[in-house]
């Protein structure tokens, strides 16, 4: 198929418009197969010109070689455009960079092309400010001090000119000079003024706070530091071209302690070394991965796998393989350049250790990490072993669950030789601490314990601890061989303890029965303990028993009841548990208020867990209730007492639900760091439906931040999972948000695609009125596009629809209003102005009815601009002098454009 030359002038214009990647990419290689074909010399060179662009910020710049040669060879034939020279000679300092990063290419080379700039830039007129600048870069590469202090020196000193980089780009070198000169005060200082300023280069500023992780860290500037990171590796996530500046942030997280941002980033871009842009961006980020997973290592967490594509690479075998991959590339450029600067700086990647021992890196995280826990109450431990274990087991007893082994670290030290029955209620701690990491391993301390209690004589103890065995097989799935156990134990105990054991086996015997699924056997057991509870007398016991009860019923007042039972047994965690039984079931009943009041009680839990798990279901509540400050500050608790206790998932799940009260409180920078960390966590874990809900979150969060172009991505992902989970409603917003998108990044055929789109979506879940204003906001969009027949072809299809659907409802009046006046501008612009005119009319009406006066003004507005544009002056005159006096004040551009109208047309 052949084009002519204004249509491939059309396609490069388009072309020229896409965002940088792997998408443009593809799109100016085929631009350039046609233009090669049919195109003319100049729409070759300027073709070629927007191809060496593409390749250089598409991830690709050996790419760019060969259409800079191929450009620089017509232009010295004379067959350049004078129109294009500033591009042309701006590309020489890309060349220059990148022909450092491939070891391949001889450094002679690089040295020719810099002396050809020098000669081309004198001729042409050019300040030589950017060849001390690349000369100085070039020197710096191989390790050169004297050359690279020398360059810089000219460079600072030789005036900006044409050539010379933006007033971002110009301090970014120099910052990464003075860095690498190890001068931080001055890069820091030189960097200063330039983050005051705006920036509108497609490189900055996250650029310029890449160069200054380092200095921010080596001057103390830790809350810049952090700072710079979260916006600048944002900025970079996505784009392959800023392999290295990703290296950097790698490294930053494994010098500020951060190991598990460090892996995450680690295995986020791994995959990118399948295909680097240079071979130095491959060494660096090899270099710095593996020193981030060295140190992981070295934490004690070398067990931990990362996926690479859809396998899984343990740590030190990752760590090994990127470890030789570094250096084998840095060899290989040392021997280029003849000197050992590479190969030095990667050694140094490798073995970087924290320069802070850990550095939070968000203003929700620094909120959290200030956070302080609830003190225990302050216990002064008995002396005697026998007392010292009669303290911890009540302290397990009430959930105090770090108390009870910070008294069992008191009774080692007393006891440290304990023998018999007190050995055996030592072991029977440990068992509990260990059955949740190891049951096999529980299991043999809990035999030891009975074996014990048998020679000490005590049978109840020893069938105690034979009952625990039994739960354990219940709980872990080998019931068959768990309940008999269970219940003989119980009828040993029955028939040779005291209430207080009876009691005791009788809840165990429960937990069994609801881990194996019998619930109704189990709550027979449980309405049968009465007696017990009586002739025990124990509070504790009594509490656990209504606890258990509740649990089961799920009622408020039974609910209600374990509250008031542990109340009487005194503040503890088990309080605090029950506390939030109450909570929940109050919630269940829509009694939100009195959820939310209660679990304010729960938040004092000592046991980090507890109080996690209480202070996120607290803020979810006070979202719920519209509460988005009182969200917030609870969700920043759970976060804090979750992370405390290492629940990295349930800090994920917590940081969604912040993200939710950030974006009611207008926070998209928190929103954006909150479900930045959280991703990857939910991802891993394979919670799509989460991770979903965190990336339409991040997708207004990135709108808002001015990323929009990343805000499409996450939509058309939370698309597709809707699509795939039979939920058209969610994907047709997802699709009308990003046509939203699109629209404002003036990508109006893409939008009005979008907006069909969602259109179909939304008829596909019976959704009319939203199907209606995609419909109608797809007509819009062609017609911003340029593409009036296609506008006018969707405003059918959304006329058909609306005269289906009728005026029966407010939101129908509304679209009905907006058609009205979407279709005359439509109309007019394909000069139907007589038509238009007639679909404007009782547009204002519509409005009216609905109090939206403004928009009725701005459709009087439209209606008068028609009949200017029909020659109806007189009538014209009177309809705009109405709309004038009706538009508010504040719209100034309206108003001064038709009263310039007006004063058109009376002159």
């Amino acid at each position: 198929m052949s084009f002519s030359e204004d249509e491939l002038a059309d396609r490069l214009d388009q072309v020229g418009r896409m965002p940088y990647g792997r998408g443009q990419v593809a799109a100016v290689e085929e631009l350039l197969r046609h233009v090669d074909a049919s195109g003319s010399d100049n729409l070759k060179y300027v073709t070629r010109l927007l191809a060496t662009t593409a390749y250089q910020y598409g991830g690709e710049p050996a790419k760019a070689f060969v259409t800079f040669s191929w450009c620089l060879a017509a232009y010295d034939r004379g067959e350049g455009d004078p129109a294009q020279d500033h591009h042309l000679f701006w590309y020489f300092k890309w060349m220059v960079s990148s022909l450092t990063m491939f070891p391949e290419v001889p450094l002679d080379r690089t040295a020719g092309v810099l002396d050809d700039m020098e000669r081309r830039y004198r001729l042409a007129g050019h300040t030589l400010n950017p060849v001390h600048q690349h000369r100085r870069l070039v020197a710096q590469h191989i390790g050169d001090r004297e050359t690279a202090a020398e360059q810089y020196r000219l460079w600072c000193a030789t005036p900006r000119g044409a050539m010379a980089d933006c007033i971002g780009c110009e301090p970014t070198a120099k910052v990464a000079y003075l860095a690498w000169e190890g001068r931080h005060e001055d890069a820091v200082a030189l960097a200063l003024p330039v983050l005051d300023g705006q920036m509108t280069c497609v490189e900055q500023p996250h650029s310029i706070l890449t160069e200054l992780l380092v200095p921010y860290l080596r001057t103390g500037r830790l809350t810049e530091a952090a700072d710079a990171h979260r916006n600048a590796y944002r900025a970079i996530q996505g784009n392959r071209a800023e392999l290295t500046a990703v290296a950097d942030h790698v490294a930053f997280c494994t010098r500020t302690g951060n190991h598990a941002r460090a892996l995450e980033l680690v295995e986020r871009h791994l995959g990118w070394l399948q295909e680097p842009p240079t071979p130095f961006s491959d060494m660096r980020f090899s270099a710095v991965a593996a020193g981030a997973l060295s140190r992981i290592a070295d934490a004690g967490h070398s067990g931990l796998t990362l996926r690479r594509g859809s396998d899984e690479i343990g740590v030190v075998e990752l760590r090994d393989e990127l470890t030789e991959r570094a250096r084998v590339l840095a060899a290989r450029f040392d021997a280029r350049n003849g000197t050992d600067e590479v190969g030095r700086l990667t050694a140094e990647a490798l073995a970087a250790e924290p320069l802070v021992d850990h550095l939070p890196l968000s203003g929700t995280a620094r909120k959290a990490a200030a956070r302080t826990a609830p003190e225990p109450p302050k216990v002064e431990l008995p002396g005697s072993p026998e007392e010292l274990a009669e303290l911890a087991e009540a302290q397990w007893a009430r959930a105090d669950i770090a108390e009870a082994l910070t008294t069992w670290e008191r009774f080692d030290e007393v006891a440290p030789e304990a023998t018999g029955t007190l050995r055996a209620r030592r072991l029977n701690a440990l068992g509990a601490v260990q059955a949740g990491q190891d049951p096999d391993l529980a299991e043999q301390t809990w035999r030891q314990a009975a074996e014990l209690c048998a020679e000490a004589g005590d049978e109840p103890r020893r069938q105690a601890m034979l009952g625990r065995i039994a739960m354990l097989y219940c709980l872990t799935e080998r019931g068959e061989q768990g309940y008999p156990l269970l219940v003989e134990t119980c009828a040993e105990i029955d028939r040779v303890g005291d209430a207080d054991r009876r009691l005791a086996a009788k809840l165990r015997l429960v937990a069994g029965l609801q881990a194996l699924h019998r619930h109704e056997e189990a709550d027979e057991v449980l309405a049968g303990l009465d007696p017990l509870v009586a002739e025990s007398g124990k509070p504790d016991l009594a509490a656990q028993v209504a606890f258990e009860r509740a649990q089961r019923s799920g009622s408020v007042e039974d609910a209600e009841r374990a509250v008031e039972l542990w109340r009487a047994v005194g503040p503890c965690n088990a309080l605090c548990r029950a506390v939030v039984l109450a909570g929940n079931a109050y919630a269940r009943t829509g009694d939100l208020p009195q959820a939310y009041q209660l679990m304010g009680d729960a938040v004092t839990a000592t046991d980090p867990h507890l109080r996690g798990r209480a202070a996120h279901q607290r803020g979810r509540m006070a979202l719920d209730l519209d509460r988005t400050k009182d969200a917030y500050e609870s969700l920043v608790d759970a976060i804090a007492a979750l992370s405390a206790g290492e629940e990295r998932v349930g800090v994920a799940y917590a940081q969604v639900d912040l993200a939710a009260a950030c974006l009611g409180l207008d926070r998209p920078g928190e929103l954006a760091d909150a479900v930045e960390d959280a991703l990857p966590v939910l991802t891993r874990i394979g919670d799509d439906d989460e991770a979903a809900r965190a990336r339409f979150l991040l997708a207004k969060a990135y709108r808002a931040l001015g990323r929009g172009v990343q805000a499409l991505e996450l939509l058309d992902l939370v698309a597709d999972h809707c699509r795939e989970g039979g939920n058209p409603a969610g994907a047709g917003q997802m699709l009308s948000a990003a046509a939203e998108i699109l629209d404002s990044l003036d990508r109006d055929a893409e939008a009005a695609q979008r907006f069909a789109e969602a259109a179909e979506a939304y008829h596909e879940a019976e959704l009319p009125v939203e199907e209606l204003s995609c419909r109608r906001r797809c007509a819009t969009s062609w017609l911003w596009g340029g593409e009036n027949e296609l506008a006018v072809e969707a405003l059918g299809t959304a006329d058909g629809l609306a005269a289906e659907l009728g005026e029966t409802e407010p939101a129908l009046v509304w679209e009905h209003a907006m058609l009205g006046y979407d279709g005359a501008r439509v109309l007019a612009n394909t000069e139907r102005f007589g038509e238009a005119l007639i679909r404007v009319a009782p547009v204002a009406e519509r409005f009216r009815r609905l109090q939206a006066y403004t928009e009725a003004a701005m459709a009087e507005a439209l209606r008068g601009r028609l009949l200017v544009d029909l020659d109806r002056l007189a009538e014209a005159e009177q309809v705009l002098t109405e709309a004038l006096a009706a538009l508010p004040e504040e719209l100034q551009g309206p108003r001064q454009q038709l009263a310039a109208l007006l004063e058109r047309i009376k002159g």
